[in-house]
């Protein structure tokens, strides 16, 4: 059986990875801005747990001062 590499996410958990990698954040200095765990925030963003505070918090972030 063959499948799609490419997972399937919800529209707001891809937004929101698209958000950190074209504003140049970390997972680890997202984490440490929004006041999570690393652990937390992969989580989130490979939608095994829902958190609407964590995505909505990502698109209002500014871009990194200092990229990765």
């Amino acid at each position: 059986m063959i499948t799609n590499a490419i997972p399937n996410r919800p529209p707001a958990v891809q937004a929101a990875r698209d958000t950190l990698r074209r504003k140049g954040w970390s997972h680890r200095e997202a984490a440490e801005q929004l006041g999570v765990s690393t652990y937390h925030l992969s989580l989130v963003l490979n939608n095994h747990r829902v958190s609407r505070r964590i995505l909505n918090a990502i698109q209002d972030f500014p871009e990194n001062p200092s990229p990765a």
